[in-house]
């Protein structure tokens, strides 16, 4: 189950949402103004991870991950 982040334009509050298929479809609600026409999905900075050199090298069940990666 991904958990999304959200910010609201309305009262500029940032926050998470866990998102299951059965509230999938549901509009997302601001948990402090209550607007769900002004929330908007933000881009994780947990999702991403690019550095030089790694960018270029293949992680996975094939490739591994190189010891400069950060995993282990």
């Amino acid at each position: 189950m991904p958990i999304y982040e959200y910010v609201c334009k309305k009262c500029t509050k940032q926050f998470e949402v866990l998102k299951t298929s059965s509230n999938d479809n549901e509009p997302v609600q601001c948990p402090d103004c209550e607007s769900s026409d002004e929330v908007h999905k933000t881009i994780s900075s947990g999702i991403f991870r690019m550095s030089s050199a790694s960018a270029s090298i293949p992680c996975g069940p094939a490739g591994g991950c190189p010891s400069n990666s950060g995993f282990s």
